[in-house]
């Protein structure tokens, strides 16, 4: 059984990968050379009760960390919209299954990335969701409290016309006196 569940996973990896362009980008922190295709999205949903529409950007890349507490990625996979802990807005977010997503040299993997066909879900990894790499805010202002992801996920399915379609619902912590805060929302978006 479980040589069916890894074979299903590189199987979904295999069909996720060919999306991504063959030439080579730029050299990751981690001095491999990676592959991305970049998607623009609109990202539609609620977050603490409050509804948003907004665009965000999607980057599907090839591995980024091949060292981690909690398995290889077959793909990464990052979602960027606004800048959650620096200008909070209703609906902003920073959900990548690597902190190098979002820039860090660190290339901490972040999420836990499973394949099947053409789908990728990313899930957070609770232990390490307070280093604050994935975020989000339900608020606009200064005030507004920064939540990290620790449990639900996101599932994006890439098609072979360019099209992207997926459905965040994440749960996060923001600590005293913020508490928790559930962000659902549905995206589609194209190359």
């Amino acid at each position: 059984m479980r040589t069916r569940v890894i074979t299903s996973t590189l199987a979904g990896a295999a069909l996720i990968a060919a999306a991504l362009p063959t030439t080579a980008h730029a050299g990751t922190a981690t001095g491999r050379s990676s592959t991305a295709v970049s998607y623009s999205v609109v990202i539609s949903g609620t977050v603490s009760g409050r509804s948003f529409r907004r665009s965000a950007t999607l980057v599907l890349r090839s591995t980024v960390t091949r060292v981690t507490t909690n398995g290889t990625n077959p793909v990464d996979v990052c979602l960027k919209s606004g800048f959650p802990a620096g200008a909070p807005q209703v609906g902003a977010i920073w959900y990548g299954s690597n902190s190098a997503c979002f820039g860090g040299t660190a290339a901490l993997d972040m999420a836990y990335v499973r394949t099947s066909g053409n789908t990728a879900t990313v899930s957070p990894d609770s232990r390490i969701s307070a280093s604050g790499s994935n975020n989000f805010t339900a608020t606009g202002t200064l005030t507004s409290c920064v939540y990290f992801p620790t449990e639900g996920g996101a599932s994006y399915t890439f098609r072979n016309d360019g099209t992207v379609s997926g459905r965040i619902s994440i749960r996060g912590f923001g600590g005293y006196p913020c508490g928790y805060s559930t962000y659902t929302a549905n995206l589609s978006g194209r190359r």
